[in-house]
This record gives C-alpha cells, structure tokens and sequence, in this order.
C-alpha cells in the first residue's frame, strides 16, 4: 500500500488562529488543532514526494521525522502552501539527510516562473550568496496530456480555479489530492468518477459558502458525484470542528467521508498500469 501522513489540516491561518477565542480554536481536542495543509506521500517503490512547503514545513519535518524528500509537488503558490521553501535547506546538506543531490519542484508553468522570481536564490546556481548556503531545488513543469514521472512514480494532473489563479490537483495510483479551489468542471468530476478511487482528499475550508475555495456542502456534493471509496476533508477553518464534521462524515451516505487530522495516516493500493 502507498502512504500518505496528513502534515497540516488547516487553512491559512492555521488553527488555533492568534488572537481568536472562538469554540474551535480554544478547543482541548488535539485533532481541532491543524498547522497549514501539506502532506506526504511514501510510494511503494521507496519514493517520498512532499506537497507543498508551508510555513509550518519545518515543525512539520520534525514532528514527523522526515529526514529524505525524493521530490516535492507545489499546488500553488499562495504563501500558506510556499513560504515553507526555504526548510528544504537542512535535507540539502548530505551530513544531515539522505535527500537527492537536488530536489525537483514540479508544479504549472505561470507557478514555477512566479515561484523562481520570488526566491530566485533558491535556483541560481551562478550567484553566491552570503551566509548559510539555499536549498539546492530545480523546478519542473507538469505534463496534462500524458503521465508525469516523478520519484519513479506516475502522477496525472489538472487545474482547478482558485481566485483569479488556478490550483495544481492529482491523482496518483488510487488517490486523488484537490485542494483550494472553488470548483470542480464537470469534465473533471467525471474523469475522476472513472478513476474508482480508493481515496480522495479534498478541500473544505467552512460551512458557508466561500469565494475561492469549496464549502462543506459543495465538497460533500462532490464527494457524492466522484464516489471514491473514502474522502477525506482538509484546508478546514475554525468555522470547522473536528467532532462536527466526524458526525456529518456518519451521516453520508456511499462514501465513507471523514475529517483529516494533523498526523493522520492514510493507505491507498497501487494499480496496474
């Protein structure tokens, strides 16, 4: 089985977020209590991809003792999903990780040229920079008409909407990963349909409505239409408690829904082809 570890179940602001006293971030449950969304994936071949480096990245490392990424996908690059870049730096330094020389960052192509502007020193190889050495990264663009390799395994992507940019999803083996976005096309929904997915992790940021990103209702719609086998919700807002949505997550019908966790673990099976 392939593996992937839920790093981070919240929004941007993480939760509890500063300063707010409301029920959800003042909650004793550990499971209400989310850095920003990434996660992990150990393939079966070895290979360990990372998605998205948040700013929560380096705790999320440590927690989790992560000491080797074989390559990293970015969604996007809103900062709560990429300013985390930088800790890529320690598994650089062969003394402390097993890392590749290099790690590949693949995303979209209007991404990776504003990722390369804004931290452009983490991709220059001909300038020196002062103080304690960069990350040594390479960005690579993504395929949609065919299969993307990455760490030896095949990954399909497409584009969601996201405000006025667009978010990088995937479906790897039996898993598909979609996250910030208001909508699915129903060309999308349908392809996803014919995936017959084990697993599906799919954003859920509140429970009213929400400009950029899918609410609980449309993300439970989307649930019922794609019909994977399990789906769990992330990217949740202290709108969202973690009990809350476990309860509704009994009541659906077809697909066994649940909220993600900070440290969860979930299994998919590999399949042919």
């Amino acid at each position: 089985m392939n593996k992937i570890t839920i790093l981070g179940s919240g929004t941007s602001t993480g939760i509890p977020m500063v300063g707010c006293q409301c029920k959800v971030c003042q909650s004793t449950d550990v499971k209400d209590q989310r850095l920003r969304t990434s996660a992990f994936i150990e393939a079966l071949n070895g290979q360990s991809i990372l998605i998205d480096t948040t700013p929560d990245l380096r705790a999320q490392l440590l927690n989790h003792q992560i000491t080797r990424v074989d390559a990293a996908i970015i969604t996007h690059d809103h900062a709560d999903h990429l300013n985390g870049i930088d800790d890529l730096r320690p598994l650089c330094f062969h003394s402390c990780s097993d890392s590749p020389d290099e790690i590949p960052l693949f995303t979209y192509a209007e991404c990776a040229e504003r990722i390369e502007q804004r931290f452009g020193y983490a991709f220059a190889r001909d300038k020196k920079v002062l103080g304690g050495g960069v990350p040594k990264l390479s960005l690579e663009q993504v395929e949609y008409d065919s299969k993307t390799q990455i760490a030896g395994q095949k990954f399909e992507f497409f584009l969601n909407p996201h405000g006025g940019m667009k978010t990088l999803a995937f479906v790897h083996q039996s898993m598909a990963y979609v996250i910030d976005c208001q909508s699915i096309s129903r060309s999308n929904i349908e392809w996803l349909k014919n995936k017959n997915l084990e697993l599906l992790i799919i954003d859920c940021v509140r429970d009213t409505p929400h400009q950029t990103h899918l609410h609980l209702e449309r993300a439970l719609d989307y649930i019922q239409q794609i019909r994977p086998k399990k789906a769990g919700l992330i990217h949740m807002g202290h709108q969202l408690s973690h009990q809350k949505l476990t309860e509704l997550g009994h009541k659906q019908e077809n697909v066994d829904v649940f909220p993600c966790f900070d440290g969860q673990v979930l299994t998919y099976p590999a399949i042919s082809g």
